[in-house]
């Protein structure tokens, strides 16, 4: 008769050291990937505020360049001579003549927003109505779809 000697790698020991290795794979693969998702939400969450920022950037400049030209349509006989009073105060807009826009562009950190706004010369005070809003990023990612990324711009 033989007799059963002890081995130090028998099946039930390489079986225990395959399942710990197995856990201990599927564990380190679980924190990279909850790593890699923490810094998309951070980087996401980044840009939302970002973008956030800018079309406040964005509102604000509207709300101050209609006060501007009512101001100078109040001093101004011809709604022309408002409009030039306001380019001349303001270098960085520019003004289409034929369809009465008046175009801007804001950049905040990776992102710009172009804004497109009509002049409208009502009875009792002209007005700015925005007639396109167009947020895009510096790798070429367009958001103006109704905020859902486009890419190509």
């Amino acid at each position: 008769m033989k007799s059963r000697s002890m081995t130090l790698f028998g099946l039930p020991t390489l079986l225990t050291v395959f399942i710990v290795v197995t856990v201990l794979s599927f564990a380190t693969l679980s924190l990279l990937s909850a790593s890699s998702d923490r810094n998309a939400l951070r980087r996401t969450t980044a840009l939302i505020a970002s973008s956030y920022m800018i079309e406040t950037m964005a509102e604000e400049k509207l709300a101050a360049l209609t006060s501007e030209l009512n101001e100078f349509s109040a001093n101004s006989a011809k709604m022309e001579d408002a409009i030039a009073k306001l380019l001349k105060q303001h270098s960085e807009i520019k003004y289409n003549k034929i369809t009465k826009e008046i175009a801007f562009t804001l950049t905040q950190s990776i992102l710009q927003i172009d804004v497109v706004l009509r002049v409208a010369n009502n009875v009792t005070e002209p007005t700015l109505t925005r007639i396109n809003y167009r947020l895009t990023t510096l790798n070429g990612q367009d958001y103006s779809l109704d905020g859902d990324p486009v890419w190509g711009g």
